[in-house]
């Protein structure tokens, strides 16, 4: 008798654990909805369609006349496919940071990574008159000089704030410290380039969509799916565990050597994504911070994450577009709109430590 009233629980004692997790999983599809929902109806706004599964169909299969498939296709489909790619990987890349480093601010466009793949693009538009070889690259020129800019920048922000272990307090620090000179190199590179490479250059540097085309969206959209699919797979099985802490991680069986592999396929994955729109201001740090306050997880996970940072590229291309009198690009209107989130974020660890 007294085993039964100590041990067993009643009807009573478990229906708010049953309620919590019914409540869990209808928030999970509200937020789902929402965010599809949200995406489909950007998405024929971007390109002009209704949402007529008709009309999309014959977008898709090229039945359309000729004036709507130039304005969809040639126009604005890479513009928008753009938006999308860089949404989902900058989200993708920043919550694999922020997930292991289990810090907020281990984004890439905080700690070097993005201004590392900035320094390398800049680098293959300006040297291109200079090295008449950069341009036997082709569409590849750009994502393979991001991605090795990316690479070299998060190679010598780990080497530079490692002691015995990764510290993200220090990484975050020298990330920073990082980032200022990789911007000088930026800067000098600028000045030293002719006047329609800079012209380029600098289009590209505000973070802008008008120089996206099929021709560098195929290449970026391949590595982007690629490394993307499986950081979700691997987030999946690697991220519950490393959020139980590093002492408990590793008597799982997850090893140093699966960090390392998490981490160095983000800053690959940023590398890729700068080459589409140039250094687009704070996505990779607000998606995953926003997703995860939308689905109640305990830490920022890539699958929602890309979905979230989908559709916040998307808006904030579409404010850019026709909100101003005038045309501003995307990187723009994601500063304004991410400055005053780090702010708040910042604010809410401030009274947290203290």
């Amino acid at each position: 008798m007294i085993a039964t009233r100590f041990f067993i629980p009643t009807a009573r004692q478990s229906l708010p654990s049953k309620n919590s997790a019914r409540m869990k999983i209808w928030r999970e599809v509200l937020c789902w909805g929402v965010l599809i929902a949200a995406g489909v109806l950007l998405l024929a706004s971007s390109l002009g369609l209704r949402l007529d599964v008709g009309q999309w169909w014959l977008a898709v299969t090229g039945q359309l006349d000729a004036g709507t498939m130039f304005l969809v296709r040639d126009l604005r489909g890479p513009r928008v496919m753009g938006a999308v790619v860089v949404g989902v990987g900058f989200a993708i890349a920043g919550a694999i940071t922020q997930a292991v480093l289990r810090n907020v601010l281990a984004s890439p466009d905080i700690i070097g990574v993005t201004a590392g793949a900035s320094l390398g693009a800049v680098a293959s538009i300006v040297g291109a008159g200079m090295f008449p070889a950069l341009l036997l690259l082709g569409p590849w020129r750009l994502p393979i000089s991001a991605t090795l800019g990316a690479l070299l920048a998060g190679a010598m922000v780990l080497l530079f704030s490692y002691r015995g272990g990764i510290s993200s307090f220090r990484l975050v620090l020298v990330g920073l410290g990082v980032n200022a000179g990789l911007g000088a190199g930026v800067s000098w590179l600028l000045l030293r380039a002719e006047l329609p490479d800079l012209n380029s250059a600098m289009i590209w540097m505000t973070g802008s969509l008008s120089l996206a085309t099929w021709d560098l969206l195929r290449p970026v959209v391949m590595a982007v799916v690629l490394i993307g699919a499986v950081l979700i797979f691997l987030g999946a099985r690697w991220l519950d565990v490393l959020d139980l802490g590093d002492d408990l991680a590793a008597a799982l069986g997850l090893r140093v050597r699966s960090v390392t592999l998490l981490l160095g396929l983000s800053v690959l994955l940023a590398g890729v994504t700068v080459a589409v729109a140039g250094p687009v201001g704070f996505i990779a740090f607000v998606a995953p911070q926003l997703a995860q306050r939308m689905f109640g997880t305990t830490h920022p996970t890539p699958g929602r994450a890309a979905l979230t940072g989908a559709v916040l590229m998307l808006l904030a291309d579409l404010i850019g577009q026709n909100l101003f009198p005038v045309l501003l690009p995307v990187g723009l209107v994601t500063s304004i709109a991410g400055a005053p989130f780090l702010v708040w974020i910042l604010l809410i660890l401030s009274r947290k430590r203290s």
